[in-house]
């Protein structure tokens, strides 16, 4: 299934701009909170980039889903966590500065385990009536130069002009997410005549790797003896995804709008849960936050 002109043109460039906004907002110092809880920041980092797209790999094989929507998945799993993990962690009265550490790192990391996972299910799943034919190779180089590049420019910026990279970068982050969501739109217009099956092959699977990460990530920290706001930080951290870098990634770098369906599901399903989770939280500790530190 092709993207289109539009799109494969289109969305690279958007990405670059998200991924620039996000360096404007990145320092060395951001990653400090790791090293200071390294117990925690290695089994997050193992979970997010490990576990959770094994966990992705064996639920695509195990369900009925095309080629597509099965590497999809995996990519889905194998992407950065959402920005907004933070402030669920901290209205869950985690870790916070834990959770910025992690959200922070999973923007870079991803550009070696997106083409690593990808290729690895492309592989496993290729034995099917797909289309999918991905090497790490290409994949590297279309996110170095779409996700890495843009990324330490940003941060390039903020550490030369940091007064004019603070003023530039609110404009350049809604600029970038305008033009994603238009974007999005014209995929969804465009395969607006599968999207109904698809929802429907995609759901149950997708709703299966929230659930079973979050649960996983809780109690593989509990297993640890974490303390419980790490517990939470690393909970929140493994099953919010950021979908709409899996969808960007999915359709503009890799060229394949049914990709990016998983990540449309799950970025619906992945609110609820950690929203519930949330909640579950706030009833079980009446604790305050382990940081105040302002949210992102």
């Amino acid at each position: 299934m092709e993207a289109g002109a539009l799109i494969n043109d289109a969305l690279p460039l958007v990405i670059a701009l998200m991924m620039g906004a996000v360096g404007m907002g990145l320092a060395l110092g951001d990653f400090t909170a790791l090293a200071a809880r390294p117990a925690a920041a290695a089994a997050g980092l193992v979970g997010m980039f490990v576990a959770f797209p094994l966990l992705a790999l064996g639920i695509a094989a195990a369900s009925p889903m095309s080629a597509e929507l099965k590497v999809g998945l995996v990519l889905l799993a194998s992407s950065p966590s959402a920005s907004t993990s933070t402030v669920f962690t901290y209205a869950a009265r985690g870790d916070t500065a834990l959770a910025i550490a992690l959200t922070t790192v999973s923007k870079v990391i991803p550009v070696l385990t997106i083409p690593l996972w990808v290729s690895l299910a492309s592989l496993a799943f290729a034995g099917e009536r797909t289309t999918v034919s991905l090497s790490y190779a290409d994949t590297s180089e279309s996110l170095a130069l779409t996700v890495l590049l843009p990324t330490l420019a940003g941060m390039a910026l903020r550490r030369a002009w940091p007064a004019a990279t603070a003023r530039l970068r609110p404009h350049v982050s809604r600029a970038g997410v305008a033009a994603l969501v238009l974007l999005i739109g014209a995929i969804v217009y465009r395969e607006r005549q599968s999207l109904g099956g698809m929802f429907l092959s995609a759901g149950f699977p997708a709703l299966a790797l929230c659930v079973t990460g979050m649960l996983g990530a809780y109690v593989a920290a509990a297993w640890l003896r974490l303390p419980e706001g790490q517990r939470t930080a690393l909970t929140i951290e493994t099953g919010m995804q950021s979908g709409g870098t899996s969808i960007a990634v999915a359709a503009g770098v890799l060229g394949s709008p049914a990709m990016a369906i998983p990540a449309a599901v799950y970025s619906l399903i992945m609110y609820i849960a950690a929203g519930a989770f949330v909640v579950t939280r706030r009833k079980s500790t009446n604790q305050t936050p382990l940081t105040s530190g302002s949210l992102p």
